[in-house]
């Protein structure tokens, strides 16, 4: 209506005023939402993909597959420049590939490591010679064991061997400050069970769950053993008291939880 009036009175100006008037109406803060969303939408896919970025996010073991052999070996190379401990699978799945250039930097990369991880090892026995106690050498044996156990690529009684000490050095750890560090606990016991070390993951166990009552990986450690021990009373024990406890547990922890309280499987194993 304001409209018609300015241009019936001023039919010349008019126009330019209505004009005006419009853009004000749909300036950029007042576009409808399902048109903002159509601009943002757009630009979205306008955008150039960042080709690294997208790279990085594809899993190292799908990319030495589906790649072309030139593309493994720049792959390999940038893996190698980073903390490929992380990403050990994919270092043995290059030293199985058909691309010999591959295998040969993953084989290189690989006696790299352990030879690196052998002289830190005996740099820390040695320090551990003079103070079998010291709590910070024993942490770095500790995780030094660990990296080099986590090379898939060690036969049986080497990884065997490398257990044992693992293991017997997450012992000593508890042993002189059982509160420290709960993940010592967790990894003694998984140790354990697989050196078929039953009766010291039972007894890691329950001393896990009284110095940690509140710890939900308490009682799932717990859980584990008599799992793998095939204990099923005791195995409902600590699962009922875990349900009767205040405990929150984890998405993770809920998910299995719910999994062993169906039942089939595990009564099946039992």
């Amino acid at each position: 209506m304001l409209r018609a009036m300015i241009l019936l009175s001023c039919p010349f100006f008019g126009v330019f005023i209505t004009y005006s008037m419009s853009r004000k109406m749909y300036s950029k803060n007042d576009l409808p939402d399902w048109l903002l969303r159509r601009v943002q939408f757009d630009d979205f896919v306008l955008k150039s993909p960042d080709i690294e970025e997208e790279t990085d996010i594809i899993p190292f073991n799908d990319a030495l597959i589906l790649n072309d052999n030139k593309t493994k070996r720049k792959i390999l190379i940038d893996l190698l420049k980073g903390e490929f401990l992380k990403n050990v699978d994919a270092l043995e799945l290059a030293l199985q590939s058909d691309d010999s250039e591959t295998s040969h930097y993953a084989a290189t990369a690989v006696q790299q490591v352990k030879s690196d991880l052998m002289k830190t090892m005996r740099q820390l026995e040695e320090q551990l010679l003079f103070d079998e106690g010291d709590v910070q050498s024993l942490e770095a044996y500790r995780d030094i064991l660990k990296h080099y156990i986590r090379i898939e690529f060690l036969d049986k009684q080497t990884r065997k061997k490398y257990t044992y000490l693992y293991y017997q050095t997450l012992d000593q750890l508890i042993n002189i400050s059982p509160t420290s560090d709960e993940r010592n606990f967790i990894e003694k016991i998984e140790s354990a069970i697989n050196l078929n070390e039953h009766r010291v993951a039972l007894e890691t166990a329950k001393q896990f769950l009284e110095v940690f009552p509140e710890k939900e990986d308490a009682y799932f450690s717990a859980l584990n053993v008599h799992y793998s021990m095939r204990n099923s009373s005791e195995f409902k024990q600590v699962m009922n008291k875990l349900r009767s406890s205040d405990i929150k547990l984890s998405p993770d922890k809920l998910n299995q939880l719910r999994f062993w309280l169906q039942g089939d499987e595990y009564e099946q194993q039992l």
